[in-house]
């Protein structure tokens, strides 16, 4: 059976790194060994912390945000050029976290979706950015409470336009249908086994009078300090209103002051959240971003239900969720499912999971955003740029249920690969990282796979071309290689010759100082490695 039964083992280097590549978007060879020996607890410690929000992004030759100086008026700025900036700002705030806050970001973002090509101001989604990673492994209530009255879903699903006289029921849909209990089977005529249509519309009245102001600080959440809607007692339906039976046929009363009608939607949550079926779509949807996307009869018996029941009893926190799973057996494929062996490498990357974790395993050197503004910018343009070519632009998934391949059956991660999207899989890693980046002032950035060969605490011999194929395919790929595998891969550092050929290289690189006979072979082997099926899967 799936056990969610503690490890008590401590990591190996093949559970570290699967440990890393899931929680984070990738993990260094060093990182990788600081982690194994771990216990679970140990390792849970570091990566489950949620540190302080960074920076804002700034604009080449600004030293103040544009997304919290609200003296600049939003409306005059250039937006598409401003959500490029903060598209490039969050792909980089990837980059540097060592902790799940920003894996966690990207999951909420999937989840409460909003798209950049409607919801145009950069201000709007920054902050709603923001407040995905205060909630990162925070408590999902009070997040859905401060999602119902965030600016950039608010204008997103219309709800703005929400009102007593002219109702828009956008929001109380996805409220239910995808963000917190989920549509469940359909059992009749506009009736669900979770919610009923009827339940929509009573959902969509809690939520009006909820306006967009003006972009000021007046306009601030109190309790996260972000831009929140405004309410206008004037525009709400005061009515009572009734749910049908999905719901215990719950009657809220109507309120019209300002408290009242956030105390309707309290009421409403607490509601919506004491049906176990809400729980349950989280937690499924949790696993799959985290695990796997299949669920069995018995992953749901032995996975979702007491992990859902751990997410009931701890009132919504989803950090005892994380503890419970990313700590279990089953995680780690040590429990005797039927699923087992079935995690460790079963997950397809995400485009930004190749490209990002590209580039934090090499340690490609992203430029600093307040001294190198320009140089920034134009590195994380192709560091992102490549997922957006590949279906993930940040900020604009490509429906309100977010990206297909964390939510739709059956293809679920393999939504990630086409005809199109494979070929940038295999031409982005060539081009960005080892051909280089060419910056405006004539640099370029790129992996120096010489030098990196060269540092011991990448590769502990480099003289030796079997050590360089191990230890890469060991710390890249996220299970065992086999030896007829490494030998294919070694032929790119000896011609079918014998290893002495690629010693002897090797030694005359140091001596000498001139490389272009070991950098044309790694540089061959790393494009090799980095567009093999093998790294594909995390």
């Amino acid at each position: 059976m799936a056990s969610l039964s503690p490890k008590t083992t401590s990591l190996t280097r093949y559970q570290a790194a699967h440990l890393l590549r899931r929680t984070t978007f990738g993990p260094s060879r060093q990182q990788i060994d600081t982690f194994t020996g771990l216990s679970v607890q140990e390792a849970l410690g570091e990566l489950l912390q949620n540190p302080p929000s960074p920076t804002p992004p700034v604009r080449p030759g600004q030293s103040v945000s544009w997304l919290v100086d609200f003296n600049n008026p939003h409306s005059s700025s250039q937006q598409s050029v401003l959500r490029f900036y903060l598209r490039r700002w969050w792909a980089a705030q990837m980059v540097a976290c060592d902790t799940i806050t920003e894996k966690m970001t990207l999951f909420w973002h999937s989840h409460f979706t909003v798209k950049s090509s409607k919801v145009r101001v950069a201000t709007l989604l920054y902050h709603q950015n923001e407040l995905f990673r205060k909630y990162a492994v925070g408590n999902f209530r009070q997040l859905t409470k401060k999602i119902c009255t965030d600016t950039a879903m608010s204008f997103f699903l219309d709800n703005y336009a929400n009102t007593a006289e002219q109702p828009n029921e956008n929001l109380g849909r996805e409220l239910l249908e995808l963000y917190t209990i989920g549509k469940g089977l359909q059992v009749g005529p506009s009736d669900y086994s979770t919610y009923t249509d009827a339940d929509i519309i009573e959902a969509s009245k809690v939520l009006t009078g909820h306006v967009i102001g003006e972009i000021t600080n007046n306009n601030l959440d109190p309790e996260t300090g972000l831009l929140a809607t405004r309410i206008m007692p004037e525009l709400h339906d005061t009515s009572d209103k009734n749910f049908s039976n999905r719901f215990q046929n719950t009657v809220i009363e109507g309120r019209s002051t300002k408290p009242g009608i956030l105390e309707e939607l309290d009421d409403m949550l607490d509601m919506i959240f004491a049906q176990e079926a809400m729980a349950r779509n989280i937690i499924r949807k949790l696993y799959r971003f985290f695990c796997y996307y299949k669920i069995t009869d018995e992953i749901e018996q032995d996975i979702i239900a007491p992990l859902s029941q751990t997410f009931i009893n701890e009132g919504f926190e989803v950090l005892p969720v994380l503890e419970q799973l990313l700590g279990s057996l089953h995680f780690y494929d040590e429990d005797d499912s039927l699923e087992a062996n079935d995690i460790i490498g079963s997950i397809i990357k995400s485009p930004l999971d190749v490209s990002i974790g590209t580039a934090r395993f090499f340690d490609f050197q992203i430029p600093s955003i307040t001294s190198q503004t320009t140089a920034f910018y134009e590195v994380m343009e192709f560091v992102e740029g490549f997922a957006a070519a590949s279906g993930m632009e940040l900020f604009n998934p490509p429906g309100t249920a977010g990206w297909p391949a964390f939510h739709q059956s059956p293809n679920f991660q393999r939504n990630w690969i086409s005809s199109s999207t494979i070929i940038n899989r295999y031409r982005f890693a060539k081009s960005v990282y080892l051909d280089g980046i060419e910056l405006s002032g004539g640099a370029v950035q790129r992996i120096d796979p010489v030098a990196w060969v060269d540092n011991p605490a990448n590769i502990s011999d480099a003289f030796d071309p079997n050590v360089i194929v191990q230890e890469m395919t060991d710390y890249m790929f996220p299970t065992s290689t086999e030896e007829e595998r490494r030998t294919v891969l070694k032929q790119y550092l000896v011609e079918n010759l014998e290893d002495g050929y690629w010693t002897q290289a090797w030694a005359e690189y140091k001596s000498s100082g001139m490389d272009a006979a070991v950098r044309i072979r790694l540089k061959a082997l790393f494009a090799a490695i980095l567009q093999s099926p093998e790294y594909q899967l995390s």
